[in-house]
């Protein structure tokens, strides 16, 4: 049975004949050969006008017809280079030696034929008739070929040089692209890790909750966490938020916990209005509020009070998260389950790096109130890598 419709291929662009001419850098190509032949040109003409000959115009238009052979020649050398492009320095050297060689000495001779007849305007006709090399002035042929020699291997190499500049910097830009991207995808990895464990706990809340037939208080909490986890993934976004939008965020945290936590945990912020203008990333802090609720409240029976602060010092914020208790700094990133400080604060530390370098940190302690601290010093904005180019 056949098809009742046809498969029509897709006609390939025709290059144009520009394309054809010059497959390979073609802006590059063009500027720098008619560039150089363009100066040649300008100082012969120069010399010309400036000797104020009787033929001038039949000289200029001499000029003119060598300056063309040059070019054309050029021409021949630029698709050598291209046509070993690939095969390394010695290739190409090789091509800017015995051909640009033949190619200046020919160019020599074509010009001794040429200037050698002063003739009308535009009359070509003794190209076609016989040349007596032995006539030819060989000295000057042989000085003016080292002259074009030394014009043709010039640009070859100003050639060789710009186009090795070209692709450095393409594959620089690629690079950049690679790192950026590479860069994101760490951060939204990072961000994306942190333990969602506190998810778990609040639906067995709202399932005790409707067990116990608290119906509002499950819907208020079902409520809560959908708008927590709509801010969190629709955010994911955005690597850098407003200090007050990402306390925030960790306040309607706490207010999930605090259902299952009626009791027992308390908390406080103090945010100073100057720290408002700062641009911090996203959840940096969530996982010091995570710990705080999962090592400190749910470690005891006793109250338990979670104090958040974000504070400017001159060019610096520091952004704290305390609560009651004791903290041990782990020895590797393996001791999370252990001290319940371990992947929580080396993610923490990876986004910092990754967002500053070296220039923000993150600093426990244990204060004189009995409260275990955990410190994010940021450093201004202006001081998050940016890309270049």
């Amino acid at each position: 049975m056949k098809p009742d419709f046809a498969l029509v291929p897709i006609e390939a662009r025709r290059p144009s004949l520009f394309d054809r001419l010059f497959p390979v850098k073609r802006d590059l190509a063009i500027k720098s050969i008619f560039g150089v032949w363009g100066v040649y040109f300008f100082f012969a003409v120069s010399r010309i006008l400036y000797g104020t000959p009787s033929n001038a115009d039949a000289l200029i238009v001499q000029r003119i017809l060598m300056t063309s052979i040059c070019i054309t020649l050029t021409w021949f050398l630029y698709r050598l280079l291209v046509a070993v492009r690939g095969s390394g320095m010695r290739a190409a050297i090789f091509m800017l030696i015995l051909p640009t060689m033949i190619f200046a000495i020919y160019i020599a001779v074509l010009d001794q034929i040429v200037v050698n007849d002063e003739v009308a305007l535009f009359d070509f006709t003794y190209l076609l008739d016989p040349s007596d090399f032995a006539s030819f002035d060989w000295p000057y042929i042989w000085d003016d070929a080292f002259t074009r020699y030394f014009i043709l291997a010039s640009w070859g190499a100003l050639y060789l040089a710009l186009s090795h500049s070209q692709d450095v910097q393409r594959m620089m830009v690629h690079s950049r692209q690679l790192e950026r991207v590479n860069r994101e995808s760490e951060l939204r990895a990072l961000r994306y890790q942190l333990n969602p464990h506190f998810v778990f706990n609040a639906l067995n809340s709202v399932s005790s909750l409707i067990i116990d037939r608290e119906n509002r208080q499950a819907e208020k909490l079902v409520d809560d966490l959908a708008d927590y986890m709509r801010a969190v993934l629709t955010g994911g976004a955005q690597d850098m938020i407003a200090v007050e939008q990402e306390i925030a965020q960790q306040v309607r945290y706490l207010e999930i916990e605090r259902m299952r936590f009626p009791d027992r945990l308390r908390y406080s912020v103090d945010i100073d209005p100057a720290a408002n203008g700062w641009n911090i990333p996203a959840l940096i802090i969530q996982p010091l509020i995570e710990n705080a609720v999962k090592y400190g409240v749910s470690g005891t029976d006793q109250p338990v009070n979670i104090i958040i602060s974000a504070q400017t010092e001159g060019d610096r914020l520091r952004i704290s998260v305390a609560n009651d208790g004791r903290v041990k700094r782990p020895v590797n990133r393996t001791d999370d389950r252990t001290t319940g400080t371990g992947t929580g604060l080396a993610n923490i530390e990876d986004r910092l790096k990754a967002f500053y370098g070296e220039n923000a940190s993150l600093l426990l302690a244990n204060n004189m109130d009995g409260m275990a601290t955990a410190t994010i010093i940021l450093p201004d904005p202006s001081l998050i890598f940016q890309d270049i180019g």
